[in-house]
């Protein structure tokens, strides 16, 4: 799609406006001493200015060209190359993902950021994978506009790096060439609307030092400094000027020289990219376009020029009398100095704006504590810590949880930032329409991975329907990203499997991997026994699930019904209560009670038939929060380990005395080899949990003293 300057009214002549000094960049590239006098002016006093003959044109259009079609794209296309919430900003962010205030609101703009890397780079891919669209005008459109953007901004900045008195270069040796940065390319797009009071873009400053805007249609606003009123910037006519502004970090350098209006805006957005090195902190945001513009899209074309990753953000004092005047006279010198690199300044600005961080946040706060006169069950508290350290104490005490209840908590496995980011993804994933989460059901065959709608499992021998949804992804194919290994799932998880998925499941494994190292030396089997029969590259059952359930006030009614575990161990992380355990020789459900930065682990089926039965495999089940708690959503968070596909199920009695006389103990030794491989097992466990299965005879066996019920499985 062509877009034209005659395909937009004029911008309003009635719209009161904020003027900006014009920047000749011809005459700046000559070094002419007024013209850069006069940038030097722009750059210290409001930090935008208009830029003309820069020679962008062709650049800048094809990158117009390119935004409708990326935004033509469907939803679901462009949420499979989403940015997520973990600070990464190249990519696709949909309407409403980011706030634009203090009180959660949604903007009203999507965008596609391509990371400076991968543009120079094509087609070798260094940052992220982008839509093929995207990709088809790598190398004609994106990397021509993203040198060009380069070249002029470079220009700009050894300009303004003589005028701070900087030995010669100091500017651009912060921003080198070959090393990776944040600095991207974007287009926006602001779909139509006839409420020009809609704020599109919420009150910010750039993290960066310098960033072009290229617009064909009205609704940028600044927050010039002495000011309360927001001032909309004019747009001229396509490509005769583009705007410049200087920003936190430039800003963040020599600071003090320059007018700062952070005081009217966050702490998270205080600091502008120029001023890092140099200059004023404009406040900005953009609102629809104002008057006869106000019922058309708004396309705009960003570049933002951040420092190297590496850089420490900190005044160039050392390098520059001028700079270390301005720091002294600064009344607060300690805020010039963010003690950060630019790639964790960046990342910690771009969580910010999440709106699912900011609920998350909220959230965190907001749930009631577990009520004082709920009865609960005790666990042995386990501590990771000292089981990696081989604490002999420690290994006694895991044992014991182990082989008496089979759960346990276990406090300082390090696994807690992962954490927070599945919760995130499955509150995304949860959130979506039912007709799209049902495109991923997980089926009636016996497969488990995908997606489980409430009242698709029964909870009992009667029929009686769980209560719960939830998101079930596999090890394999989180580990295998972006190939597909097992099934597809929605844009929503595929957006979280590099940044949030696999590094939860990595560590899970990791967690989980130690303790039955542990346990396998416990049970006097050779080293490493255990864990051949769960090789990280065999398909198997091990899977994530984050699960949901809405809040009730009928706290009796189940949730998941009772159940052991199929596999070997489960890393379940919960925030509100509502798991029981039923305690051997105890006819009564206790709840355990979540204790945060603790993970409650259980011993599985698998476990407990590889062991004989001296490992427990105990019954438990899932009700509604209790007490308090009742009205809140519950959200819990398991990884369950499970053993390769084609390992038998069956004591290890030939590879150990102490299982081989557990075995030759127990009251029904066959029931310890149930003659099938864990995929068949467990493929059996699932299908009989499904109600549309419900013709299927319900089947339960007694196994070491443990019910295993094969009809109900969940944590």
């Amino acid at each position: 799609m062509q877009l034209t300057s005659e395909s937009f009214p004029v911008f309003p002549d009635d719209i009161p406006t904020h003027p900006l000094l014009i920047i000749d960049y011809a005459l700046i590239k000559e070094r002419d001493a007024d013209e850069i006098d006069r940038l030097w002016k722009a750059a210290t006093e409001l930090g935008f200015w208009y830029l003309k003959n820069h020679d962008a044109d062709e650049e800048i259009e094809g990158m117009f060209e390119m935004g409708p079609e990326v935004m033509a794209l469907s939803a679901q296309e462009k949420m499979k190359y989403e940015q997520g919430d973990d600070g990464s900003s190249f990519g696709y962010k949909m309407k409403g993902a980011y706030i634009v205030d203090a009180n959660g609101t949604g903007d009203s703009i999507e965008f596609l950021n391509v990371a400076k890397d991968d543009a120079l780079a094509w087609p070798k891919r260094v940052r992220r994978e982008y839509p093929p669209v995207v990709n088809a005008r790598m190398a004609s459109t994106i990397a021509p506009f993203v040198r060009k953007s380069v070249e002029i901004q470079y220009t700009l900045l050894d300009v303004l790096n003589d005028k701070l008195g900087l030995p010669k270069g100091t500017l651009l040796s912060l921003h080198p060439a070959d090393e990776l940065t944040s600095s991207e390319a974007r287009v926006t797009h602001g779909p139509m609307t006839t409420d020009t009071t809609t704020v599109a873009i919420g009150g910010h400053t750039d993290f960066g030092c310098l960033t072009s805007v290229h617009n064909k249609l009205g609704g940028l606003q600044v927050l010039a400094p002495g000011s309360d009123s927001w001032q909309y910037i004019k747009v001229f006519s396509p490509f005769a000027s583009m705007l410049h502004g200087c920003y936190d970090l430039i800003i963040r350098k020599i600071r003090s020289l320059f007018k700062d209006t952070s005081s009217v805006i966050s702490p998270m957005h205080f600091i502008s990219s120029v001023v890092v090195f140099c200059a004023q902190v404009p406040t900005e945001y953009c609102n629809p376009p104002p008057g006869s513009q106000a019922g058309a899209d708004r396309y705009s074309i960003v570049y933002s020029t951040r420092p190297a990753n590496s850089v420490i953000l900190r005044p160039l004092s050392d390098k520059s009398s001028i700079i270390a005047a301005a720091v002294a006279a600064e009344p607060d010198p300690v805020r010039l100095n963010p003690n950060q690199t630019a790639s964790e300044w960046f990342s910690r600005r771009v969580k910010h704006h999440r709106t699912n961080n900011m609920k998350r946040a909220m959230q965190s706060t907001s749930f009631p504590a577990f009520p004082d006169d709920i009865p609960t069950h005790p666990l042995l508290v386990i501590d990771y810590d000292l089981i990696k350290k081989g604490d002999s104490a420690e290994i006694d005490r895991l044992w014991e949880a182990a082989t008496q209840l089979g759960f346990w908590y276990l406090k300082n496995h390090g696994a807690d930032e992962a954490v927070e980011g599945m919760f995130q993804m499955g509150a995304e994933t949860m959130a979506l329409p039912m007709e799209e989460k049902m495109k991923y059901e997980q089926g009636d065959d016996g497969i488990s991975f995908g997606y489980k709608a409430i009242g698709a499992n029964a909870v009992d021998a009667t029929g009686e329907l769980d209560t719960v949804e939830f998101i079930n992804v596999s090890k394999d194919d989180a580990l295998a990203w972006p190939e597909r290994a097992r099934r597809d799932y929605p844009p929503t998880v595929n957006a979280r499997m590099l940044p949030t998925i696999g590094p939860f499941i990595r560590k899970s494994v990791e967690i989980n991997n130690a303790l039955l190292d542990v346990l396998n030396d416990k049970l006097g089997l050779p080293k490493g026994a255990l864990l051949r029969l769960h090789p990280i590259n065999e398909f198997s059952g091990s899977e994530s699930r984050v699960t949901h359930n809405p809040p009730t006030k009928d706290t009796d009614k189940v949730a998941i019904g009772s159940h052991t575990d199929f596999g070997s161990l489960s890393f379940l992380h919960n925030k509100l209560g509502g798991l029981q355990v039923l305690v051997p020789g105890s006819e009564s459900w206790q709840y355990v009670k979540p204790i945060p930065g603790h993970a409650i682990c259980n011993v599985g089926d698998a476990l407990a038939i590889f062991s004989g039965g001296i490992l427990r495999s105990n019954l438990h089940r899932v009700l509604p929060p209790p007490g308090s708690q009742a009205g809140a959503d519950r959200w819990s968070l398991v990884y369950f380990t499970r053993p390769g596909n084609s390992v038998v199920l069956k004591a290890l009695s030939d590879e150990s005395p102490i299982i081989a006389a557990a075995v030759s103990s127990a009251p029904d030794p066959d029931k310890l080899s149930p003659n099938a491989t864990a995929l068949e097992w467990f493929s059996r466990r699932i299908k009989n949990q499904r109600i549309n299965n419900r013709k299927v005879p319900i089947i339960t066996f007694l196994l070491c003293n443990v019910l295993i019920i094969d009809c109900f499985s969940g944590p």
